[in-house]
C-alpha cells in the first residue's frame, strides 16, 4: 500500500500566513479609522414601516429584524461634532475588535462563527488522529480512478448549488480537510484544495438563485418578488459554473504538470481486503457525520425562525458526532478530549483574524460615514446614461463591501437607499443584480472577508499568493458580471 504521500488534513494556521493577514487587516482598520475623520459624518432619517404591509415574505427569507426600516428621501444631513459622539478616537481603533465582539450589532454572528471554527478545529483533529479521513479519501480514490477531472465538475456544481440556493459559504469550510487529503493524493496543491471551497462557494453565493442572505434579503428590502429576474440569474449561474469549473481544472492540471511524482492510482489503492473493510467502516461514519451537519444547515436555513441558528445546529451536530465517532475509533474519551483540545488550539489564530475584520466594520458604523458615501453616490447618478450609472452603482457597492462584508447587513443598509436613486432605465431588479455581483465576487478577494482569511489560514496560503494566482480570474469574473449587467439594462430586465 502506497502511503508515502503525506495527506495533511490539519486545520491549522501557518505563522507566515497569519502574520501577513493580521498586518493587512490592521492596516485596513487604521485606514478606515482615518476615514471617519476625513469623510464628513452624515445620516439619513430612517423610519420604520408596518411589517404587516410588507407581507409575510418579510419573515421567510431573512433573519434580519430591521428589514422594515426605510430611509426618507432628501433627508440626508451632515452631523455636527456634538451629534457624532460615537466616532471612535485613535486609541479605541485598536480595541475596536473587542468592542465589536462585546457590543457590536453583529456580535452574536461573530460569536457563532468563532465557536463553529473552534468546534471544526477539534472535530477534524479527532478525525485525523483516528484515521477516519485517510480512510474516506482512499474510498474516494477508488471511486475516482481516472475520472478525477470529471469529479472537479461534479464537486464544483454541488458546492455552487449549495451556495446559490441555500447561501452556504463559510459553512462549507468543513469540507476543506477532505479536499486537502484528496488533492495531496492526486498531486494537487493545498492552494487547489482551498480553491475548491472558496472559489466554488464564492461564485455560487454570488450567482444567487434563492440565496436567502442576498437575493432574499435584497428583494424584500427593495419591495420586489424573489422570483423577479430568476430566469436571468439561472443563465448567469450556468455560465459562471462552466467558467469556474474550467479554472479549477486548470489549477489541478498545472499542479500535475509541476509535480515531480505523477499520480499513480493503482499504487495508491493497493491495499488488503481487511484494510478495505476498515476503510469502508470508517468512511461511512465520516460521511454520516458530514451529511447530518449539512442537513442540519439546509433544514435550519429553510425555516425562517431557525435560520439565525444554522451555525449553532451545525456545531452541535459536529460535537455529538465527534464524541460518538471519536470514542469508537480512538478507544477512550481521554484520548478523544486530548485530540479535540489540540485541534482547538490549532485554530485559535482564527479568532484574532475574525475579531479584527469585524472591528473594521464596527469603526465604519460608529463613524457614520456610510450614509455620506451613499449621498455622494446618489447625486452622481442623477440624469446620466443607465449604462454609466450601473458602473457607478457597481463601484459604490464595491466600496461599501470593503467596510461591510456581511451580505444581509449590507442589503438592509443600502438596498432601500439604492432603490431611491433616480436612474432612468435601471429597474430594481438590475439594482439588486448589481448588488449581488459587487457583494459576492469580492468575498474571495477582499482582505476584510472573514471566510477568505480563515480559509487561507487553514490552508497555510498567504493572501499575497492567493491574490497573485487568482487576480486574473477575479478580473475576468468582474468583466463578465459587468457584461451581464449591460445586457440586463439593454433588454430592460
Amino acid at each position: 500500500m502506497a502511503q508515502s504521500k503525506q495527506m495533511d488534513a490539519k486545520i491549522k494556521f501557518g505563522l507566515k500566513s497569519f502574520i501577513t493577514v493580521v498586518i493587512i487587516l490592521v492596516a485596513v482598520l487604521i485606514f478606515v479609522g482615518a476615514l471617519t475623520y476625513l469623510i464628513p459624518a452624515g445620516r439619513y432619517t430612517i423610519y420604520t414601516t408596518d411589517a404587516s404591509k410588507i407581507g409575510q415574505a418579510f419573515y421567510e427569507f431573512t433573519t434580519v429584524k430591521s428589514l422594515n426600516k426605510q430611509i426618507v428621501e432628501g433627508s440626508y444631513r451632515v452631523l455636527t461634532d456634538l451629534e457624532n459622539t460615537s466616532r471612535l478616537p485613535f486609541y479605541r481603533w485598536l480595541i475596536a475588535p473587542f468592542e465589536a465582539l462585546l457590543f457590536g450589532s453583529s456580535s452574536s454572528n461573530m460569536i457563532m462563527i468563532i465557536a463553529l471554527l473552534l468546534v471544526l478545529g477539534g472535530t477534524f483533529k479527532v478525525l485525523e488522529e483516528s484515521g477516519g479521513l485517510v480512510s474516506l479519501v482512499r474510498i474516494i480514490m477508488v471511486k475516482l480512478q481516472s475520472k478525477r477531472f470529471i469529479a472537479i465538475w461534479v464537486i464544483t456544481f454541488v458546492i455552487m448549488i449549495l451556495s446559490a440556493v441555500f447561501g452556504l459559504q463559510e459553512q462549507l469550510l468543513i469540507l476543506y480537510p477532505v479536499f486537502a487529503m484528496l488533492c495531496t493524493a492526486l498531486n494537487w496543491s493545498r492552494f487547489t484544495a482551498i480553491s475548491f471551497v472558496l472559489i466554488a462557494s464564492g461564485v455560487g453565493f454570488t450567482t444567487a438563485i434563492t440565496n436567502p442572505l442576498t437575493i432574499g434579503t435584497a428583494s424584500i428590502a427593495a419591495g420586489v418578488d424573489i422570483t423577479d429576474g430568476m430566469w436571468y440569474r439561472c443563465i448567469i449561474f450556468a455560465v459562471m459554473y462552466v467558467v469556474t469549473s474550467l479554472f479549477l481544472t486548470f489549477l489541478a492540471r498545472r499542479d500535475e504538470k509541476l509535480a515531480t511524482d505523477k499520480f499513480d492510482v493503482q499504487g495508491f489503492i493497493t491495499i488488503t481486503e481487511e484494510e478495505k473493510k476498515q476503510d469502508a467502516s470508517k468512511a461511512k461514519m465520516i460521511i454520516t457525520l458530514f451529511s447530518i451537519a449539512l442537513l442540519s444547515v439546509i433544514i435550519t436555513t429553510s425555516i425562517a425562525s431557525l435560520r439565525s441558528l444554522a451555525m449553532v445546529f451545525m456545531a452541535v451536530a459536529f460535537i455529538v458526532g465527534t464524541v460518538v465517532i471519536g470514542r469508537i475509533l480512538l478507544g477512550s474519551y481521554k484520548r478523544l478530549g486530548t485530540c479535540f483540545i489540540k485541534g482547538v488550539k490549532d485554530v485559535l489564530p482564527s479568532i484574532v483574524i475574525i475579531m479584527i475584520a469585524f472591528g473594521i466594520t464596527y469603526i465604519a458604523e460608529k463613524g457614520n460615514i456610510l450614509h455620506t458615501i451613499f449621498y455622494y453616490f446618489y447625486n452622481s447618478v442623477t440624469n446620466i446614461s443607465p449604462y454609466v450609472a450601473v458602473i457607478i452603482l457597481y463601484a459604490f457597492v464595491l466600496i461599501i463591501e470593503f467596510f461591510i462584508p456581511s451580505a444581509s447587513a449590507k442589503a438592509v443598509l443600502i438596498i432601500p437607499m439604492l432603490t431611491l436613486a433616480p436612474i432612468e432605465g435601471i429597474s430594481k431588479t438590475v439594482i439588486i443584480l448589481t448588488y449581488l455581483f459587487a457583494d459576492g465576487y469580492t468575498n474571495v478577494l477582499y482582505p476584510t472577508c472573514g471566510t477568505l482569511l480563515v480559509g487561507l489560514g487553514l490552508a497555510d496560503v498567504s493572501f499575497a499568493e492567493w491574490f497573485k494566482k487568482t487576480i486574473l480570474f477575479q478580473l475576468f469574473l468582474m468583466a463578465l458580471s459587468i457584461a451581464f449587467l449591460m445586457l440586463a439594462v439593454f433588454i430592460g430586465l
